[in-house]
């Protein structure tokens, strides 16, 4: 049920899943405070405090278990990007579509027994970063036109996805305040969720802003 609050055995399972403590360690960029492991409990308190959603929940908990299992070491021109001496970043490509595909595999007697959707966690799972790839896109446009048009198309992504605006933008929401203190884009991005929510009611502003942060480059 969407609404009944998260059963605590049910959390502790989800945390003591392999899955989960294989972020441990994993580090991110720099944009990112935590590891992949420590931003996820970061990210599901952020999620508590705007839903009471219970698959949400368990979508926050289960939204990066796809990082360990695609990350790789990022190099720039040679050179591993470290967090500090021994602790490397990672790029994790298609993480979101990879951990849905974890997330329709595992078992569904632990969905049942919660009665939980497993295929809407998935599909959340899969769409939480949506946002994020739209908002890159708009960053590299350099006039107000092909900006407009990347926020359309974001629009429309977000649309195929089966799934309310509002809960994806509040899964996105959860995860740019759970990457810490390191997060430098945290106004750009809720003016951007805010844009989707009001049908573009403040979308100037964001492109005001996007081109004083980027100018044209992401």
């Amino acid at each position: 049920m969407k609404d009944k609050k998260i059963d605590p055995d049910l959390e502790q399972k989800l945390i003591e899943l392999p899955q989960l403590q294989a972020g441990k360690g994993v580090w991110q960029n720099k944009h990112h405070e935590f590891d992949v492991y420590n931003h996820t409990l970061n990210y599901v308190r952020h999620l508590k405090k705007m839903t009471a959603d219970s698959e949400m929940i368990v979508a926050g908990y289960l939204h990066d278990i796809g990082k360990p299992v695609v990350k790789k070491i990022k190099i720039t021109d040679g050179v591993i990007e470290e967090k500090e001496p021994g602790k490397p970043y990672h790029e994790f490509d298609d993480h979101e579509k990879v951990g849905a595909r974890i997330v329709r595999k595992m078992s569904p007697s632990l969905f049942h027994k919660y009665k939980l959707n497993q295929e809407r966690i998935a599909r959340l799972v899969e769409a939480h970063y949506i946002p994020m790839k739209g908002i890159k896109e708009m960053r590299k446009t350099t006039n107000w036109d092909d900006f407009v048009l990347a926020y359309r198309t974001l629009n429309e992504t977000l649309d195929k996805t089966n799934l309310p605006r509002e809960d994806v933008m509040t899964m996105f929401l959860a995860d740019c305040l759970a990457k810490g203190k390191s997060c430098a884009d945290i106004q750009e991005l809720k003016s951007v969720r805010e844009a989707i929510l009001t049908d573009g009611q403040n979308l100037k502003k964001v492109y005001r802003m996007q081109k004083e942060m980027y100018g044209g480059k992401e």
